[in-house]
């Protein structure tokens, strides 16, 4: 009891928190091709940036750079189905990545724009792949950072047979998220800094605050959804759209990630014909939150080298407008009949 107390009482403090930060976003809504309602923010004038964040968390870590950006440029924060405040559909085994791509496309159809640079961190990164191996004609350029396109969970499982089981393993989570919801209280204890440094981040440069928000945004997750969504980002491979690949990308990983080790974005970069590559130094699988200063002036100048005129353009940027009701019902039931691909 005292449990569920503690947990509600920080995910309030999170629900409080993202809204100060995005208090200048507005928080808008799209039906994606099954129904499901897809939660995103939207601020800013220019150019179109999408922000795809990471499998079990939210955007948190972006605010910066939507700080940044949002001088020049039309920036969105989204959330994938199961991901709060989207919704959890029924058929959890849609939280698949061509689906995650799919909605993408009815955010964009949503917020008016059909055409934008994509920029994908951890999972969002075989998330924005996809979505340029569905719809290229809306892809301006590609940013991966500090994800995959293959391999879900890099170092965790050194082999094909350690994937399966770990992906079995989720699986059985999701079934059961019973046998951890005890877990939720202790990661929102002070401990959870500490052995975070020790596992996974970098412990000269990540922010406690910026962390405070991830651990919060855990025990607001539906852990069905999250464990679910994990096991299926394991079973996804990309590898074939990277040399077909025709876009500016800027890819940019952490030197020291273990979750994404630099060996796969070092891949990446050598298929995706004239990439370009920047390596966060000392810089862990949270990059974003360790050093957001480095990533929102890298991107920049990528921006300013490959689409001048369009940043130039600023406020003059045009987006179309959004789709009516009548085609997204439309749409919706086509949708319908074409999920089982995304399976």
């Amino acid at each position: 009891m005292l449990g569920k107390r503690y947990v509600s009482k920080k995910v309030k403090e999170l629900d409080n928190r993202m809204g100060e930060l995005f208090s200048d976003c507005q928080e808008r809504t799209a039906r994606s091709f099954d129904g499901t309602k897809i939660a995103y923010r939207i601020t800013g004038e220019g150019l179109p940036l999408v922000i795809s964040p990471g499998v079990f968390t939210s955007y948190m870590f972006f605010h910066d750079m939507k700080d940044y950006f949002k001088q020049k440029h039309t920036v969105i924060l989204w959330d994938y189905r199961g991901h709060a405040p989207s919704e959890v559909p029924s058929d959890l085994s849609t939280l698949t990545i061509p689906n995650h791509a799919r909605d993408l496309k009815y955010v964009l159809d949503d917020a008016g724009i059909d055409k934008a640079i994509l920029i994908g961190f951890s999972m969002g990164v075989m998330t924005i792949l996809e979505a340029f191996r569905q719809y290229p004609e809306r892809v301006y350029g590609l940013v991966p950072i500090d994800g995959p396109y293959t391999e879900g969970y890099g170092a965790l499982t050194s082999s094909k047979a350690g994937q399966k089981i770990f992906i079995r393993t989720l699986r059985f989570l999701s079934s059961n998220p019973w046998l951890v919801e005890w877990v939720k209280p202790v990661i929102l204890t002070p401990i959870n800094m500490p052995v975070a440094k020790r596992v996974e981040l970098n412990p000269t440069l990540a922010p406690k605050d910026e962390m405070k928000l991830y651990f919060d945004y855990i025990a607001k997750m539906d852990w069905h959804a999250g464990f679910q969504a994990l096991a299926l980002m394991g079973e996804y491979d990309g590898s074939d759209i990277l040399d077909k690949v025709n876009v500016p990308t800027l890819i940019i990983c952490g030197e020291k990630d273990s979750w994404t080790p630099k060996r796969i974005s070092d891949e990446m970069h050598e298929k995706i014909k004239g990439s370009e590559y920047t390596i966060i130094p000392g810089g862990s699988h949270a990059t974003p939150a360790e050093n957001p200063d480095m990533i929102n002036y890298r991107i920049d100048l990528w921006l300013r080298n490959y689409f001048h005129e369009l940043v130039e353009a600023g406020h003059n940027y045009q987006p179309t407008k959004a789709k009516s009701t009548t085609n997204r019902k439309a749409e919706k039931r086509s949708g319908r009949k074409a999920l089982a691909k995304g399976r």
